[in-house]
């Protein structure tokens, strides 16, 4: 094998592949990366066994060939070349690839291609074309509330619902949810639990790309979603996603419109404080404002009030700042809207406009019994 590639075209197709090869692995070949040389291109691949990534880059093949080398070693390496063509060559005899560029030249160990995994076919007539920009806005919005362990296999994905309403998108991790959808993504009734690191490398894979093309594998067990020169694939996991729309509030007693920016910043500070490592604020609606209080047994106390507008009764309710700053920095629009009817009940969160009237997130409350008795003792008067 013998070939010329471009050095910063290289250098980014191998980043993406050492996003996805393992530094330790129980099969060694996991750790390297596939090169395959063809007339007119290079294709390098890389996989965990579960999480899969093919590029190809234009390159000048003398003589095509296929070659495992260390992903990482060879990324490194590539990275710190100098913006000059990149000529790898192999050597079957002494199992070396000679990498020269310029005045720097390097020999690699290498390993049988033949032992790479098989990289999972796709069904082209399943491809549903997405929009990339929408795509990647939509998974901004909701894959930070999936669970990040896999002691509940369903929670640590994205729900990709395909039905009469489009694409929705939904994550949660039993403290919160985020929902969003995509009206103009059409495609036939089906619901994807695709593993939330792959969506997190899908994201990456969307910046700058105009459109995005979801395949499935023939069995239906896995996805592919193809973005430009790069295929990301994934296994599917099984199980029942909890139904979305039964979290989801439908009727609040108190609502309260904020400024976004507003209350992140006020969050922030009070996630400054508190006990534990929820650090919790208190979240009181009034007329007209809205109060934040946060208290911690060694760390003191703050408290910060922003202008508001209040429908319905005034109440409190405590929430843990870490998950609601996670949450807030996924709302884009302006102005948010919080609901909840007692501090024992989950608070809606929407994003105020017509833009983003899709996007909303559900959060559980922290239990504060003393926001309990005031909201006992407020009925038992109004009673």
């Amino acid at each position: 094998m013998e070939l010329t590639v471009d050095q910063h075209s290289l250098s980014r197709a191998l980043r993406l592949a050492s996003r996805v090869a393992p530094t330790r692995a129980s099969l060694p070949i996991l750790q390297m990366v596939l090169i395959e040389a063809e007339p007119g291109h290079v294709r390098l691949t890389a996989t965990d066994a579960e999480l899969a990534m093919t590029t190809r880059v234009s390159a000048g093949v003398t003589t095509p060939g296929r070659i495992a080398l260390p992903a990482r070693l060879l990324g490194e390496y590539v990275a710190n070349l100098s913006a000059e063509p990149v000529r790898l060559t192999l050597d079957p005899e002494q199992h070396r690839a000679r990498v020269t560029c310029g005045r720097f030249e390097a020999a690699l160990g290498t390993a049988d291609p033949d032992e790479f995994p098989v990289l999972p076919t796709t069904n082209e007539p399943s491809a549903i074309d997405l929009e990339a920009g929408r795509l990647r806005r939509a998974i901004e919005r909701v894959a930070f509330a999936a669970a990040r362990d896999e002691s509940r296999p369903v929670l640590s994905a994205v729900l990709f619902d395909f039905g009469d309403e489009g694409l929705t998108l939904a994550a949660a991790d039993g403290f919160r949810l985020g929902r969003t959808r995509l009206p103009e993504a059409q495609a036939a009734a089906q619901r994807l639990l695709v593993p939330v690191r792959a969506v997190a490398e899908l994201g990456r894979l969307l910046v700058d790309a105009e459109r995005a093309r979801l395949l499935l594998t023939p069995d239906g067990r896995g996805v592919g979603f193809v973005v430009g020169e790069t295929t990301l694939y994934t296994r599917l996991i099984e199980g029942q996603f909890p139904d979305v729309e039964r979290v989801i509030p439908r009727e609040c007693s108190t609502r309260v419109s904020v400024e976004t920016a507003a209350f992140r910043q006020a969050v922030r500070v009070a996630g400054l404080f508190g006990n534990g490592e929820a650090r919790a604020v208190v979240i009181e609606a009034a007329d007209g404002r809205l109060q934040l209080h946060a208290h911690g047994d060694e760390t003191g106390e703050a408290e910060g009030e922003l202008p508001a507008a209040l429908v319905g009764e005034p109440q409190a309710v405590a929430l843990n700042t870490r998950l609601l700053t996670d949450l807030l920095d996924a709302v884009s629009a302006p102005m948010l809207e919080l609901g909840w009817t007692s501090p024992q009940t989950p608070v809606l969160v929407r994003a105020s406009g017509p833009a983003e009237s899709d996007d909303l997130w559900v959060i559980m409350p922290l239990h504060d019994p003393s926001l309990t008795r005031r909201a006992a003792a407020a009925a038992d008067k109004a009673a």
